[in-house]
């Protein structure tokens, strides 16, 4: 059920709507990307097998319902797909209009839908399956393509690839560290936020791309972001990540920059702009603002996506 919902999303948007899913289930199934405003939307998804019946009913315990503001979406999975509508409600608003009792100690919410009854109170959040994007991005979507082209990944390098592999995996040890964040990764890995972190109590957003680098002998290292799919955003930064294969671990600094700085610190170097990091021989740079113990990069992103300041 969710990976059919995620296809449709991601079909109709065409790419406007980008998936992420958790790297550990505690309630919510998806983050939903909106690229035309650079929204988060948290996504529940519940689902029943197809029946013959005029009616079916959903039941959702009350712990499993974790964040008012997130989307819940609902319908019947047969043979042949999705149901021809689907429920798509806040949790909050599901609450107040569902059925509620409590079994054995545990709040139930629950609700019978009955197909084409104009009377039936949830009708209104009723949407056609394939006005399910449009739900979400509250308008059509235009009707141009996102220029695949520029989105074509390089020709393969699998050691660049590991190495970037290995420093995302790093960044999200150190978050996960933090048991107040959640963590999600994009399926598919198309923009620029490679790790989005949710901060737990306040439930906004930190997303993360990650870039890793070898030091040169003399210490410095350089990173690179590729200037077709940046999107400075207020939510996103960059972080910068040094392995020291000589000394099997990463450095003890990283770099940690908001988009909206980041012209402001990298030099260009054509298609991409680039940061320049030293760490054996630190002198002045327009990067030492945002130098960051490593260690310290889970309360970091923690106060980053904490109360608005």
């Amino acid at each position: 059920m969710e990976f059919r919902i995620w296809a449709e999303l991601i079909q109709q948007s065409r790419g406007r709507l980008h998936v992420f899913l958790p790297l550990l289930d505690r309630g919510l199934d998806a983050v939903i990307h909106r690229l035309t405003d650079g929204v988060y939307i948290p996504v529940q998804i519940k689902g029943r097998a197809a029946s013959t019946d005029r009616s079916f009913e959903i039941m959702i315990p009350g712990n499993r319902l974790v964040e008012d503001h997130a989307l819940l979406i609902a319908g019947q999975l047969g043979d042949e797909g999705l149901s021809s509508e689907l429920l798509v409600i806040t949790e909050a608003t599901f609450k107040q209009l569902a059925a509620h009792d409590v079994f054995r100690g545990e709040e139930i919410y629950w609700a019978i839908f009955a197909r084409d009854s104009a009377a039936n109170h949830w009708q209104k959040y009723m949407v056609p399956r394939e006005q399910l994007a449009t739900r979400l991005l509250g308008e059509p979507a235009p009707m141009t393509e996102i220029p695949i082209a520029r989105l074509a990944p390089e020709p393969a390098d699998r050691h660049n690839q590991w190495l970037g592999f290995f420093g995302e995996s790093e960044v999200i040890r150190q978050l996960a560290s933090n048991s107040g964040l959640d963590l999600f990764r994009p399926f598919p890995d198309l923009e620029m936020v490679e790790v989005l972190a949710r901060e737990r109590k306040t439930g906004r957003f930190a997303g993360l791309q990650v870039k890793t680098a070898i030091p040169a002998p003399n210490g410095e290292a350089f990173f690179r972001v590729r200037k077709a799919t940046f999107a400075p955003t207020a939510t996103t930064w960059i972080t910068c990540l040094a392995w020291l294969p000589d000394q099997s671990r990463f450095a003890d600094q990283c770099l940690l920059i908001p988009t909206n700085d980041l012209l402001s610190v990298a030099g260009d170097g054509d298609d991409r702009w680039v940061l320049m990091f030293n760490l054996v021989r630190p002198r002045r740079t327009p990067v030492d603002p945002y130098r960051r113990p490593l260690s310290d990069l889970g309360r970091l992103v923690t106060q980053i996506a904490g109360p608005a300041q």
